[in-house]
């Protein structure tokens, strides 16, 4: 496990970005929404239409929300926005939409997939800012005609909350400048992220009946959309990370919010493994990804049961010793630009791998329990 870990660490070095000349595709922008907060809506929809590159057209659909506010404001301010810049929203079809009852996200999306004319999806969460020049960024990729999807990179809006949203903009940082990096470097990124991230039409459209219909243990599955997108993007291609398309969401501000996210992240990710690693037996590389991910996750609960087991004496201690050494050499050197970046926020890194040493395990657990529950998972 070390060793994979250095090698995925050394790989990340070898990631460029793409930085050729975007081609020519009309963007079809899909904006989800449950309960969301008025204001992070409109601060999403207001970066999404000043991209650099142009947009075809824009879907936001609510998602039957019980708290309609969100849903309102988009309303009036695409009225105001018709009104004082008619020239600019002449050019880009703005659809807003309500579903009558609350379906899960999946079908938010469908409605905007069945209806969109784009030749690329651009997949938005509805509690982000997307960077001016994202959109142009993530589409350089797609003049090789081999990818499917592409996703960005994402970092915490709100890590100045509390020492806790700092040590998640730090392991967002990571996810993305360490691990998507060295996965990209093999054309094989597991998850293209919800937040920003870009499909090429047919891969959306081809699989839309099964993505609004997929079963998993008897019941319909709602959640990880953006792994199952991807999963879809590998059978036909490559995925691939584009460092330079930024955006930034609120993370987890409290430990409540924050074990929410990883049971419903933990249920994807039993679900979505299990797809992958069928889809491994044709594309080797993507089944090294997925055998030692898993095996990492598998390791990590076994640790913490050896420790248990062994509490009273000193075997298991000495492994948890090993463990937490290991874990802290493994976060400064995964984190070491944040040695400029965030100095004080670097000497904390451990910390981070340590609230997962004590957490993690009985979430992964509970997730596995409640596995066959579908709802949205945050609100």
């Amino acid at each position: 496990m070390v060793i994979y870990l250095i090698g995925k660490m050394a790989l990340s070095f070898y990631y460029k970005p793409y930085v050729n000349i975007p081609p020519n595709l009309k963007v079809s922008v899909i904006i989800p929404s449950y309960n969301e907060n008025p204001e992070a809506i409109l601060t999403t929809v207001q970066s999404i239409v000043v991209q650099e590159y142009p947009i075809h057209e824009i879907f936001f659909v609510d998602d039957g929300s019980s708290d309609d506010r969100g849903y309102h404001a988009v309303l009036e301010w695409k009225r105001k926005w018709e009104n004082n810049f008619p020239s600019t929203s002449k050019k880009i079809k703005f659809v807003v939409h309500k579903l009558e009852k609350n379906k899960g996200k999946r079908h938010a999306q469908i409605w905007a997939f069945e209806r969109a004319t784009g030749d690329v999806f651009f997949t938005v969460d509805s509690d982000g800012y997307v960077h001016p020049d994202a959109l142009t960024e993530l589409l350089r990729p797609f003049a090789d005609p081999e990818v499917m999807a592409v996703t960005g990179h994402i970092n915490a809006r709100n890590k100045d909350y509390s020492w806790f949203t700092k040590l998640l903009d730090m392991r967002y940082d990571n996810a993305f400048r360490v691990e998507r990096a060295a996965q990209s470097v093999t054309g094989n990124i597991l998850v293209c992220s919800g937040p920003i991230s870009c499909y090429r039409r047919e891969i959306v459209i081809d699989n839309l009946k099964n993505y609004g219909s997929q079963v998993f243990l008897g019941q319909e599955v709602q959640s990880g959309d953006d792994r199952c997108l991807t999963n879809y993007a590998i059978l036909k291609g490559k995925t691939v990370y584009q460092e330079n398309a930024r955006c930034e969401t609120d993370v987890p501000d409290s430990l409540k919010k924050f074990l929410k996210q990883q049971i419903r992240w933990n249920k994807s990710f039993y679900r979505e493994s299990i797809i992958a690693f069928k889809i491994g037996f044709q594309k080797p590389i993507l089944l090294i990804w997925v055998v030692f991910e898993m095996l990492l996750w598998i390791l990590f609960g076994f640790i913490i049961l050896v420790a248990l087991l062994f509490k009273i004496s000193s075997f298991g201690w000495v492994m948890l010793l090993y463990y937490l050494i290991a874990l802290s050499f493994s976060a400064y050197a995964r984190n070491i630009h944040f040695v400029v970046k965030r100095p004080h926020v670097f000497l904390i890194a451990p910390i981070y791998g340590m609230i997962h040493l004590v957490l993690l395990f009985p979430i992964r657990l509970y997730a596995l329990m409640t596995i066959k529950e579908v709802k949205w998972g945050t609100r």
